[in-house]
């Protein structure tokens, strides 16, 4: 079963709080995001996993658009995984809001190992 690391540290959180610290005239509208991102993964890339039967890890960076569509724009990490990484990240049923970019690294490990979380995102 594949490991996903994710950890929710965005640029659009920062920016979003110090619009609160300073007075503004509108709001900066909510990011587009995948709130259960680590449970869809998981289970659209178990049946990778056990085909291919080999630890591994993929690098993904997606976007997700201003109506929630999430698409891959660079993959990287151990190839026979790139594939099934790919066509899963349009699958992810993620909320609409201000086109947003993200950073995922997928472990496919028997267990998980006990290294920190990644994850990025940026305004698209």
């Amino acid at each position: 079963m594949p490991f996903l690391r994710f950890s929710a540290a965005t640029a659009a959180t920062a920016a979003a709080l110090l619009m609160a610290a300073a007075p503004c005239a509108h709001a900066a509208p909510t990011p587009a995001h995948c709130p259960e991102v680590h449970d869809q993964l998981t289970e659209a890339l178990a049946a990778a996993k056990q085909r291919v039967g080999r630890d591994g890890l993929v690098r993904v960076d997606f976007e997700v658009d201003a109506q929630g569509r999430a698409r891959a724009v660079a993959l990287d990490g151990t190839r026979r995984y790139l594939t099934p990484v790919r066509l899963a990240v349009p699958s992810l049923q993620c909320t609409a809001g201000a086109p947003q970019r993200y950073v995922v690294e997928v472990r496919f490990a028997d267990s998980p190992a006990p290294t920190p979380m990644l994850a990025q995102a940026r305004g698209g």
